[in-house]
Protein backbone atom coordinates (compact mmCIF):
# COMPACT_ATOMS: atom_id res chain seq x y z
CA UNK A 1 0.00 0.00 0.00
CA UNK A 2 2.56 2.40 0.78
CA UNK A 3 4.24 1.45 -2.76
CA UNK A 4 1.56 2.32 -4.25
CA UNK A 5 0.95 5.85 -2.20
CA UNK A 6 4.92 6.43 -3.20
CA UNK A 7 4.05 5.60 -6.97
CA UNK A 8 0.62 8.07 -6.54
CA UNK A 9 2.97 10.64 -4.98
CA UNK A 10 5.60 10.56 -7.18
CA UNK A 11 3.82 11.02 -10.47
CA UNK A 12 1.25 13.84 -9.25
CA UNK A 13 4.75 15.44 -7.51
CA UNK A 14 6.33 14.74 -11.23
CA UNK A 15 3.65 16.45 -13.50
CA UNK A 16 2.71 18.84 -11.28
CA UNK A 17 5.04 21.14 -14.21
CA UNK A 18 1.99 20.43 -16.29
CA UNK A 19 -0.43 22.68 -14.66
CA UNK A 20 2.08 25.80 -15.22
CA UNK A 21 3.17 24.82 -18.61
CA UNK A 22 -0.77 24.22 -19.98
CA UNK A 23 -1.35 27.55 -18.23
CA UNK A 24 1.29 29.09 -19.89
CA UNK A 25 0.24 28.12 -23.27
CA UNK A 26 -3.54 28.77 -22.36
CA UNK A 27 -2.66 32.21 -21.39
CA UNK A 28 -0.77 32.52 -25.27
CA UNK A 29 -4.24 31.35 -26.38
CA UNK A 30 -2.67 28.24 -27.56
CA UNK A 31 -5.67 25.03 -27.40
CA UNK A 32 -3.41 21.62 -26.35
CA UNK A 33 -6.34 18.86 -28.23
CA UNK A 34 -6.97 15.71 -26.19
CA UNK A 35 -4.74 13.84 -29.36
CA UNK A 36 -1.73 16.07 -28.74
CA UNK A 37 -1.89 16.13 -25.33
CA UNK A 38 -2.46 12.14 -25.31
CA UNK A 39 1.11 11.99 -27.43
CA UNK A 40 2.82 14.51 -24.76
CA UNK A 41 1.41 11.98 -21.43
CA UNK A 42 2.36 8.99 -23.64
CA UNK A 43 5.70 10.34 -24.42
CA UNK A 44 6.70 11.99 -20.79
CA UNK A 45 5.40 7.89 -19.48
CA UNK A 46 7.47 6.30 -21.89
CA UNK A 47 11.00 8.39 -20.40
CA UNK A 48 9.24 8.39 -16.58
CA UNK A 49 9.36 4.27 -17.46
CA UNK A 50 12.76 4.07 -19.09
CA UNK A 51 14.47 6.13 -16.40
CA UNK A 52 12.76 4.55 -14.18
CA UNK A 53 13.71 1.19 -15.91
CA UNK A 54 17.56 2.33 -15.73
CA UNK A 55 17.17 2.91 -12.08
CA UNK A 56 15.92 -0.08 -10.82
CA UNK A 57 18.84 -1.91 -12.82
CA UNK A 58 21.36 0.40 -10.76
CA UNK A 59 19.51 -0.98 -7.85
CA UNK A 60 20.35 -4.47 -8.66
CA UNK A 61 23.63 -4.03 -7.55
CA UNK A 62 22.85 -2.45 -4.42
CA UNK A 63 21.09 -4.19 -1.67
CA UNK A 64 17.01 -3.23 -1.31
CA UNK A 65 18.19 -0.94 1.84
CA UNK A 66 20.83 0.94 0.33
CA UNK A 67 18.96 1.32 -3.09
CA UNK A 68 16.34 3.21 -1.05
CA UNK A 69 18.31 5.41 0.88
CA UNK A 70 20.35 6.30 -1.61
CA UNK A 71 17.19 7.12 -3.95
CA UNK A 72 14.98 8.55 -1.12
CA UNK A 73 18.72 10.74 -0.90
CA UNK A 74 18.15 11.36 -4.96
CA UNK A 75 14.17 12.41 -4.19
CA UNK A 76 14.97 14.65 -1.75
CA UNK A 77 17.99 16.09 -2.91
CA UNK A 78 15.81 17.09 -6.34
CA UNK A 79 13.49 18.29 -4.40
CA UNK A 80 15.76 20.95 -2.68
CA UNK A 81 17.43 21.59 -5.23
CA UNK A 82 14.38 22.31 -7.35
CA UNK A 83 12.53 24.24 -4.42
CA UNK A 84 16.10 26.21 -4.11
CA UNK A 85 16.20 27.09 -7.88
CA UNK A 86 12.80 27.87 -7.81
CA UNK A 87 12.80 30.38 -4.88
CA UNK A 88 16.29 32.10 -6.09
CA UNK A 89 14.81 32.56 -9.67
CA UNK A 90 11.79 35.35 -10.08
CA UNK A 91 10.12 34.38 -12.89
CA UNK A 92 8.98 37.31 -15.18
CA UNK A 93 5.59 37.67 -16.08
CA UNK A 94 5.42 39.31 -19.39
CA UNK A 95 1.91 38.46 -21.60
CA UNK A 96 -0.25 40.25 -23.47
CA UNK A 97 -3.33 40.52 -21.73
CA UNK A 98 -5.25 41.20 -24.93
CA UNK A 99 -7.37 38.58 -26.25
CA UNK A 100 -6.28 36.55 -28.73
CA UNK A 101 -7.97 34.30 -31.47
CA UNK A 102 -7.61 30.58 -30.01
CA UNK A 103 -4.77 28.33 -31.91
CA UNK A 104 -4.14 25.31 -31.90
CA UNK A 105 -0.27 23.78 -30.68
CA UNK A 106 1.86 23.20 -33.38
CA UNK A 107 4.04 20.41 -33.89
CA UNK A 108 7.36 22.45 -32.47
CA UNK A 109 5.34 23.56 -29.37
CA UNK A 110 4.24 19.52 -28.72
CA UNK A 111 8.03 18.72 -29.28
CA UNK A 112 9.07 21.22 -26.65
CA UNK A 113 6.62 20.68 -23.64
CA UNK A 114 7.76 16.87 -24.25
CA UNK A 115 11.79 17.80 -24.03
CA UNK A 116 10.94 19.82 -21.02
CA UNK A 117 8.51 17.38 -19.09
CA UNK A 118 10.78 14.24 -19.83
CA UNK A 119 13.85 16.06 -19.14
CA UNK A 120 12.20 17.31 -15.81
CA UNK A 121 10.78 13.31 -15.02
CA UNK A 122 14.45 11.96 -15.76
CA UNK A 123 16.49 12.40 -13.12
CA UNK A 124 13.34 12.08 -10.61
CA UNK A 125 12.09 8.69 -12.67
CA UNK A 126 15.62 7.24 -11.96
CA UNK A 127 15.84 8.57 -8.02
CA UNK A 128 12.24 6.73 -7.23
CA UNK A 129 13.17 3.52 -9.22
CA UNK A 130 16.15 2.92 -6.92
CA UNK A 131 13.72 4.24 -3.73
CA UNK A 132 12.03 1.34 -4.78
CA UNK A 133 8.55 2.58 -6.35
CA UNK A 134 6.62 0.86 -8.28
CA UNK A 135 7.78 1.34 -11.88
CA UNK A 136 4.32 -0.03 -13.41
CA UNK A 137 2.26 2.37 -11.01
CA UNK A 138 4.31 5.25 -11.57
CA UNK A 139 4.24 4.98 -15.60
CA UNK A 140 0.55 4.57 -15.15
CA UNK A 141 -0.38 7.20 -12.83
CA UNK A 142 1.92 9.49 -14.91
CA UNK A 143 -0.08 9.51 -17.96
CA UNK A 144 -2.73 10.27 -15.70
CA UNK A 145 -1.61 13.50 -14.36
CA UNK A 146 0.33 14.45 -17.56
CA UNK A 147 -2.55 14.32 -19.31
CA UNK A 148 -4.89 15.58 -16.89
CA UNK A 149 -2.80 18.34 -14.84
CA UNK A 150 -1.76 19.72 -19.29
CA UNK A 151 -5.39 19.78 -19.66
CA UNK A 152 -6.68 21.48 -16.58
CA UNK A 153 -3.42 24.29 -16.88
CA UNK A 154 -4.14 24.73 -20.72
CA UNK A 155 -8.41 25.32 -19.66
CA UNK A 156 -6.95 27.81 -17.03
CA UNK A 157 -4.86 29.65 -18.84
CA UNK A 158 -6.94 29.99 -21.71
CA UNK A 159 -10.05 31.36 -19.30
CA UNK A 160 -8.58 33.11 -17.37
CA UNK A 161 -5.48 35.08 -18.39
CA UNK A 162 -4.88 36.44 -14.66
CA UNK A 163 -5.05 33.39 -13.12
CA UNK A 164 -1.56 33.08 -12.13
CA UNK A 165 -1.79 30.85 -8.51
CA UNK A 166 -0.98 27.37 -9.93
CA UNK A 167 1.57 28.69 -12.32
CA UNK A 168 3.58 30.61 -10.03
CA UNK A 169 3.45 27.79 -7.17
CA UNK A 170 3.55 24.21 -8.67
CA UNK A 171 7.08 24.48 -9.01
CA UNK A 172 7.28 24.89 -4.94
CA UNK A 173 4.72 22.44 -4.56
CA UNK A 174 6.25 19.52 -6.67
CA UNK A 175 9.54 19.99 -5.02
CA UNK A 176 8.50 20.08 -1.65
CA UNK A 177 6.29 16.32 -2.49
CA UNK A 178 9.32 14.95 -3.83
CA UNK A 179 10.91 15.71 -0.30
CA UNK A 180 8.21 14.43 1.52
CA UNK A 181 8.47 11.23 -0.92
CA UNK A 182 12.39 10.75 0.03
CA UNK A 183 11.55 11.30 3.67
CA UNK A 184 8.70 8.61 3.24
CA UNK A 185 11.16 6.27 1.88
CA UNK A 186 13.85 6.65 4.28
Amino acid sequence: MINLISALLFSFSANLDNIAIGISYGIKSIHITAFKNIIIAFSTSLFTFISMFLGSYLAMFLSENIANKIGAIFLISIGVYSLFKEIITKKKNNTDQNKKEIKAIGIKEILNIILILSINNVAAGIAASVAGINIICATIFTFIFSFSFLMMGNRIGTKATNYRFMEKYSNILSSLMLIAIGLIEI
